[in-house]
């Protein structure tokens, strides 16, 4: 489920779901990190081609610390009512509407939509502060009841889940694959059979990569940084040459070799970056580009594949007042192992670790944030032992050298002390030397629904009681939620 892959923002669940700040990693080694259990070198069909891919950028002190969730009369307000009715600008409730005068209550409102609702239904609500009324955008689908009426439980667990996995604490925009089951509805979380590359740069908050924006004026050639189309990623092998095209030869092989892929309409350009994120010309990331080769005006890339042994295209006319598309092909043969189109499960290959809990039940927070009718927000200041909501847990998945460390940078906001934290670590998903709870804290590693998706299923709180809503995060690369690397707290360990 690439929930845009839920940047986690788009969502990372397309949701690619979009975690501190304090602590920072280690980056695994690029391109060791070790395949799941069963998972082969090349992509794997999905079931459907739903986007469940999201990012991850909820903060996780504005989730901790809002007046929505953890203000106890709202959230029971929101965990007993329809959104589009509770937040109608005109007719909905005056108290929810004065507690929005929060900017971190608006920000979890926003992710509260994007996960319970589907793309194309949305939530009207009008800002108090500018009177503007403005839209909240649903994405991941998962509780869709939730739009006009009150919630189930099972939706308020599942929402829960993907709220927590979608926060971080520096609120970097990172895209996450997000796993889960839901035998009443089997495709929920199907991966991508192919999955596009993201346009938006953790290191450029929440901006998009320029050259994605549309041109605001009419500009032609290759240098050009707008107006660019995000196509597919791709895998090799790093150090090997890679030929790739859009109806044209690779330039290195202009006399033997043949065109790969198509083109139609105007002339088309190509630009290749490393790893799954777009670029700018000259971007340290930027591998080749062309707007022809050959002495034609057809577009091909010869590269040497990078030492993460992945990459990602783009596609634009070389006038950006016209239209086209591309086909791209990649040369077959050698190196044999190149391929692309990769699947979600291809690229989203490092398992994270499980959430689940319920974020909606009033009675199990453990302090209170609320704004005023003077409009003075009252609680923000404060430090919380532990985890804020008394009913949300995480575990970590084995593979992490330190995963107790880990866990608590990743749902805390203040992981030196372990204090404003989203949850509960309760220890490994799963422990390989004693598969049993208390020892592995879910009993499944890889839910049948979904079959090959390695989603954490039926885990336990640290009280023995069961969840049976855990999403899943599955991460590009091991480092991708913390904005540097120096110590062993993200470490990704060789395999069993």
């Amino acid at each position: 489920m690439n929930f845009q892959r839920l940047a986690n923002t788009r969502g990372l669940l397309h949701f690619r779901f979009q975690a501190l700040a304090l602590g920072v990693m280690l980056l695994g080694v690029p391109g060791c990190q070790p395949e799941l259990p069963g998972e082969e070198w090349e992509p794997e069909p999905a079931t459907v081609a739903r986007e469940m891919r999201v990012a991850n950028s909820l903060t996780t002190q504005a989730l901790v610390l809002n007046a929505i969730s953890t203000n106890p009369t709202a959230n029971t307000l929101v965990a007993t009512g329809g959104l589009a009715p509770l937040f109608d600008p005109v007719t909905g409730n005056s108290y929810l509407r004065l507690q929005l005068r929060d900017p971190d209550a608006q920000s979890f409102m926003s992710y509260l939509v994007g996960c319970a609702l589907p793309a194309g239904h949305n939530v009207l609500w009008k800002d108090p502060l500018t009177l503007a009324v403005r839209s909240w955008e649903g994405k991941a689908g998962l509780c869709p009841q939730w739009e006009t009426g009150a919630p189930s439980q099972v939706c308020k667990n599942r929402v829960s889940s993907c709220l927590l996995a979608r926060n971080n604490a520096l609120g970097r925009r990172v895209e996450l694959s997000i796993r889960g089951e839901d035998a009443l509805q089997p495709t929920l979380f199907s991966l991508e059979n192919e999955t596009r590359p993201v346009e938006h740069d953790p290191d450029l908050g929440n901006n998009r990569v320029p050259s994605y924006v549309a041109c605001t004026t009419a500009q032609s050639g290759m240098n050009r940084d707008c107006g660019w189309k995000a196509d597919f990623i791709g895998r090799c092998n790093a150090g090997q040459e890679v030929r790739l095209g859009a109806g044209g030869k690779a330039p290195d092989q202009c006399a033997t070799g043949s065109a790969l892929g198509a083109s139609s309409g105007a002339s088309m350009m190509l630009r290749v970056c490393e790893g799954i994120i777009g670029c700018d010309q000259g971007n340290t990331r930027q591998l080749g580009q062309s707007e022809g080769t050959c002495a034609t005006t057809d577009a091909a890339v010869t590269f040497t594949c990078p030492a993460s042994g992945f990459f990602n295209v783009m596609s634009a006319p070389y006038d950006s007042t016209l239209t086209g598309s591309v086909t791209v092909a990649v040369e077959t043969g050698t190196p044999a192992a190149t391929t692309y189109r990769l699947s979600e499960k291809a690229v989203f290959r490092v398992r994270e670790g499980a959430y689940y809990g319920n974020i909606f039940d009033s009675g199990a927070l453990a302090t209170k944030v609320f704004v005023e009718e003077s409009g003075r927000i009252v609680g923000k200041e404060q430090i919380i032992q532990g985890s804020v909501y008394r009913k949300m847990f995480s575990c970590q998945a084995p593979e992490w050298t330190d995963a107790a460390a880990y866990a608590t940078h990743r749902v805390c906001a203040l992981p030196g002390s372990g204090s404003n934290c989203a949850a509960q670590p309760v220890g490994d998903c799963i422990d390989y030397t004693n598969r049993s709870y208390p020892a592995s804290k879910c009993r499944k590693e890889d839910g049948s629904v979904v079959a090959g998706d390695w989603d954490f299923e039926e885990c336990y709180d640290s009280t023995g009681t069961l969840w049976s809503e855990p999403i899943t995060v599955f991460l590009y690369e091991p480092c991708g939620l913390t904005s540097s690397a120096s110590s062993k707290t993200c470490t990704w360990r060789s395999a069993k």
